[in-house]
C-alpha cells in the first residue's frame, strides 16, 4: 500500500484524532510523494485554456458591439434629418401661436 491509502484506511477505521496522528508524524512522506512539477503543468495549462475561452468570449463581444455601432452609424443621418423636421415644426408651431394669440 501506498501512504494516501494507508491514510485513508487509518481515517476510515480509527478516526479524525489517530488519522490526524498519522498525518503529522508523515507529512513529510506525503509532500515527497506529489510531483510539484507535473501539479504546476496542470495549473498552466487550466489556465491557458481559461485565457483562450476569454479571449474567444471578448473576440465574439467586439465583434456584435461593432455590428451595433453600424447600425447605430446608420440610424444617425436619419435621426438627424427628423430632428431638424421636428424643429422646423416645433418653430412653425410658435410662430402660429404667436399670430394667433398674438
Amino acid at each position: 500500500l501506498h501512504l494516501p491509502e494507508v491514510l485513508a484506511l487509518i481515517g476510515q477505521y480509527h478516526g479524525q484524532g489517530e488519522l490526524f496522528c498519522a498525518l503529522s508524524s508523515s507529512i513529510m512522506s506525503l509532500l515527497s510523494t506529489v510531483n510539484v512539477e507535473n501539479c504546476i503543468q496542470r495549473q498552466r495549462d487550466y489556465h491557458l485554456a481559461q485565457a483562450a475561452e476569454f479571449a474567444a468570449k471578448v473576440e465574439e463581444h467586439n465583434t456584435r458591439a461593432a455590428e451595433l455601432e453600424a447600425k447605430l452609424a446608420l440610424m444617425k443621418p436619419a435621426t438627424r434629418g427628423n430632428d431638424r423636421n421636428n424643429h422646423i415644426e416645433q418653430q412653425s408651431n410658435k410662430r402660429r401661436r404667436k399670430w394667433w394669440w398674438g
